[in-house]
């Protein structure tokens, strides 16, 4: 029953989306899923072709906006399902913290997936996203077709050390802070977030005042409240763990994995090394654009090696 209302609910369902005479430039259908008691979340679908592709944003603490201009251009080919993590932008609100976990993420995202009754998908993982992917992967082998990783968080704890020693971020760091203490966080939540989005995503915090101001319309493109909560969700998520380590998730994961990632520092060199010798179908792409965003700057080489893994091989330069 559930499963016919969300397909009524796209107006057509999602095996019209996947081929059966969808256009790729029909508009996106959005709508809202209950996953769990007091757990709703905000889905937005586009595209068509012969797969279906859910996109898991970074943060934990962001939401989906900022990934669809990286992925709606290849929705000619491919189904995408984007949606906003428990508790966070356009999904129902949680303050709760026994419901802001990564285990109950996983269990959201197999929610999500059996409502639109899809057997395989494919995971796209942003950061934090990436983390999910992984932790989904192990415990739904059967259910994940390929992995997707865009700049990986750190997959274990002895990574943070390394990147509290990269370099120097005193006067980004405690300008963010007094912004804090001051409560502006909460006052003005959208000018907080336009000028200090980039500390979500600790420990390696966005701080070139490009890329800072390109992306925070797209970063902060969220209702005020789910603004004010974020910063919470970005401690209550990571720290459910209870210890980050993924080498032996990593090693569960069957299915071909790709990181791709931007030019880096060291740490983040050394973090996406461990993602794909820890992973055994686990291959590497690296391009030329900011460590966390390698799209920028390298769009259409991002866009066809995105593609290409989608559809099932490694892209030119991606190595073990």
């Amino acid at each position: 029953m559930r499963r016919a209302i969300v397909l009524a609910l796209l107006g057509g369902g999602l095996q019209q989306a996947c081929g059966t005479g969808a256009r790729a430039d029909s508009p996106a259908r959005e709508g809202r899923l209950a996953v769990a008691p007091g757990a709703t979340l905000h889905y937005r679908v586009v595209g068509a072709g012969p797969d279906t592709v859910i996109v898991l944003h970074g943060g934990p603490g962001l939401h989906d906006r900022y990934l669809m201009p990286v992925f709606d251009p290849l929705d000619a080919h491919h189904v995408f399902i984007y949606y906003d993590q428990r508790g966070r932008g356009l999904s129902e609100a949680s303050d709760d913290s026994t419901q802001l976990t990564a285990a109950r993420d996983v269990e959201d995202l197999d929610s999500l997936r059996r409502s639109f009754g899809i057997s395989r998908v494919s995971l796209i993982g942003h950061h934090w996203g990436a983390v999910l992917a992984a932790l989904y992967a192990k415990r739904f082998p059967e259910h994940v077709q390929r992995l997707l990783l865009v700049s990986p968080s750190f997959p274990h704890a002895s990574f943070l050390f390394w990147a509290a020693t990269l370099r120097s971020q005193d006067r980004a760091a405690k300008d963010y802070l007094a912004a804090l203490g001051a409560g502006a966080d909460t006052t003005d939540p959208h000018a907080f977030c336009t000028r200090y989005w980039g500390f979500l995503f600790s420990p390696t915090p966005v701080v070139e005042r490009e890329l800072v101001h390109d992306l925070a319309a797209d970063m902060c493109a969220a209702p005020a409240n789910a603004l004010r909560r974020s910063w919470l969700v970005n401690r209550l998520v990571p720290s459910s763990l209870h210890g980050l380590n993924l080498k032996d998730t990593l090693s569960a994961v069957s299915a071909p994995l790709l990181v791709i990632r931007g030019a880096a520092d060291t740490a983040s060199k050394a973090s996406a090394q461990a993602w794909i010798d820890w992973a055994p179908q686990g291959r590497e792409l690296v391009l030329p654009g900011p460590g966390l965003f390698p799209w920028r700057g390298s769009e259409g080489r991002f866009r066809r090696a995105a593609d290409e893994f989608l559809d099932g091989t490694w892209p030119d330069g991606s190595s073990k």
